[in-house]
């Protein structure tokens, strides 16, 4: 099933918000840095940052930050599930868990609009860069969720990053 079938993606014709920075929206162009190797790239990413908190039309006092989470194919997570020696049955069942937005770690994002091949966010892999970092010739907008893909992605944030029953007692030791 395509993401324009499932309702994910608003089409080209219907976005009126393809110069915006939207919660939920897919960019190419995010300023990544990795600790590991020092480098800075170029990533496709979804925003995690809400819109007005990023929206130029809000006057701040200290310069905003994007902060957002790497897309990258799905295919290239089975490879990596793959590699680490995991059954083929295994790997199935975790690609169905994903694609069914069981897992609460990953963002599924389905082929559909200008995405070719389903792709993910891992939302454990979480960048922030300024808003002037993102104002690059290699920007582009890719996708811009529609409402019902911006529901499913607020409620996973959610779930992802404020779970009120994490099973652990706050209560201070008597």
């Amino acid at each position: 099933m395509s993401g324009a079938q499932t309702g994910y993606y608003l089409s080209a014709s219907q976005d009126n918000f393809a110069e915006n920075r939207l919660q939920g929206d897919g960019w190419r162009g995010l300023p990544l840095f990795s600790f590991t190797s020092g480098e800075k790239k170029d990533v496709r990413g979804i925003l995690l940052s809400n819109t007005c908190d990023v929206s130029p039309e809000n006057d701040r006092m200290l310069p905003p930050k994007l902060v957002f989470a790497p897309i990258i194919k799905l295919s290239a997570i089975e490879a990596r599930f793959i590699a680490r020696g995991i059954s083929p049955a295994q790997v199935a069942g975790k690609v169905k868990a994903i694609k069914e937005q069981i897992s609460t770690s990953i963002f599924y994002l389905p082929v559909g609009g200008p995405l070719e091949e389903d792709y993910v966010a891992l939302l454990d892999d979480v960048h922030s860069a300024p808003v002037s970092a993102h104002e690059n010739d290699n920007k582009e907008k890719l996708f811009t969720l529609s409402m019902a893909g911006f529901y499913l992605f607020v409620f996973k944030l959610s779930v992802h990053f404020c779970r009120l029953q994490e099973n652990v007692d706050r209560r201070p030791a008597i």
